[in-house]
C-alpha cells in the first residue's frame, strides 16, 4: 500500500497526444527515439534520448549503434530534438554499440547534475557509466562506475552516503561518499516474482523520490507470454506469438532510513503496453520508463514505446 504522499502514482494517465516524439526528424534519429532521461532546467524540460539510425553499423555482435541526443520543451510535451548527438562513439571507442538508456538527477547539496548511462561494448558487457555537470553544457565524464546498467541515484545523502539502485536482472544497491567512487553489493534488493509483471527481470526507472514516508523507486518489470496473453484480450495482433519480453512499470517502497530495506511493492504494473505504438516496433509489447519530472504543477513520466518512440503519462 502506498502512503498518501506517493498516491500520485495511481493518478497517472497516458497523454492523449502520445507518442510525443517519433523517429525520423534528423539523421541520428532516423529509425528509433526512445528510453529518455529528463530533468527540469531554466524553466524547460531537457530530455536526453537514446537514438538509432540503422544505417550506422556497429562492430562485433552489436545489432545497432545508439547515440544520445538532447531534446527541449517549454511545456513538457512538445519537444525539439538537436540535430547532432550529445554523445556518440567514434571509430576508436571501446563501446562500438554506443551509449544507451540515460538517467538524470539533480543533487541540490552539490549543485550538480548527474548523468548515468550504459556503454555498450558488446551484448554481454554493458557497464553503468557516470558523468557530472553544473550547467548541462560542460561535463566531467567519470567513465565506468557500476558493474551493471540501469543506474538510478538518490538526490541526497542518506546516512552520510549517496545510494544507487542498478542492474537489469534484479535490482542491486551501491553507495558512495562523493558520487565518483562507488561500492556495490551483490545481494539484490528487488528480485523477479513468478506470475507477476516482473517475473523475468526488474530494473529501475529513474532517481527515487524521497520523503518522510519512505523511498519510492519506480521500476520496469519484464514478463513473458502469459502476461502478454492477459494484456492482449481484445487487441488485434499481427502475429499470434511474440518472443520479446513484455515490459511494464511498477513501484517499490523502501525504508526512509535504509535504502536496502524493501517495505512493499506493487502487485501489478500501473503503466503497461496497450496501444498500437506501445505494442509494435523494434521490441514489441514495451512501455519502458526512464524519467520523471515535476513540471508545471504536474508530474510527467516519460517512457519508451517498443524501442521506437517516446510517450508521456501525466499525474495532475
Amino acid at each position: 500500500m502506498l502512503p498518501e504522499s506517493f498516491s500520485f502514482v495511481n493518478r497517472f494517465r497516458k497523454y492523449e497526444g502520445n507518442p510525443i516524439i517519433r523517429p525520423g526528424t534528423t539523421e541520428y534519429t532516423a529509425d528509433c527515439v526512445f528510453n529518455p532521461g529528463a530533468i527540469v532546467y531554466n524553466g524547460e524540460v531537457r530530455m536526453l534520448c537514446r537514438c538509432i539510425n540503422l544505417n550506422m553499423h556497429a562492430a562485433g555482435n552489436n545489432w545497432s549503434v545508439s547515440t544520445l541526443v538532447w531534446a527541449r520543451s517549454r511545456d513538457g510535451l512538445s519537444f525539439e530534438l538537436d540535430e547532432k548527438p550529445f554523445l556518440a562513439p567514434d571509430e576508436n571507442s571501446p563501446y562500438p554499440g554506443g551509449f544507451e538508456d540515460p538517467r538524470l538527477v539533480y543533487i541540490p547539496d552539490e549543485k550538480l547534475y548527474v548523468l548515468t548511462y550504459t556503454g555498450v561494448e558488446g551484448i554481454q558487457r554493458t557497464p553503468g557509466m557516470l558523468a557530472l555537470s553544473r550547467d548541462l553544457e560542460n561535463w566531467e565524464f567519470i567513465g565506468e562506475c557500476f558493474p551493471g546498467r540501469a543506474v538510478s541515484i538518490t538526490d541526497r545523502k542518506i546516512n552520510g552516503k549517496y545510494w544507487a539502485y542498478y542492474g537489469n536482472s534484479s535490482v542491486f544497491i551501491a553507495w558512495s561518499d562523493d558520487l565518483r567512487t562507488w561500492q556495490t553489493d551483490n545481494m539484490p534488493v528487488i528480485k523477479p516474482r513468478s506470475g507477476h509483471f516482473d517475473s523475468i527481470l526488474c530494473e529501475s526507472v529513474c532517481a527515487p523520490i524521497i520523503n518522510d514516508d519512505g523511498i519510492l523507486l519506480l521500476y520496469n518489470g519484464a514478463a513473458g507470454i502469459e502476461y502478454k496473453k492477459k494484456l492482449s484480450k481484445g487487441i488485434y495482433r499481427f502475429r499470434e506469438s511474440v518472443n520479446d519480453h513484455c515490459y511494464s512499470i511498477g513501484w517499490a517502497l523502501f525504508d526512509r532510513n535504509d535504502p536496502t530495506k524493501l517495505i512493499d511493492r506493487s502487485e501489478d504494473s500501473f503503466i503497461k503496453p496497450e496501444l498500437a505504438y506501445e505494442l509494435y516496433g523494434i521490441s514489441e509489447y514495451t512501455t519502458f520508463g526512464q524519467a520523471l519530472v515535476d513540471f508545471g504543477g504536474r508530474r510527467i513520466l516519460y517512457y519508451g514505446c517498443s524501442d521506437t518512440r517516446i510517450a508521456a503519462a501525466i499525474a495532475e
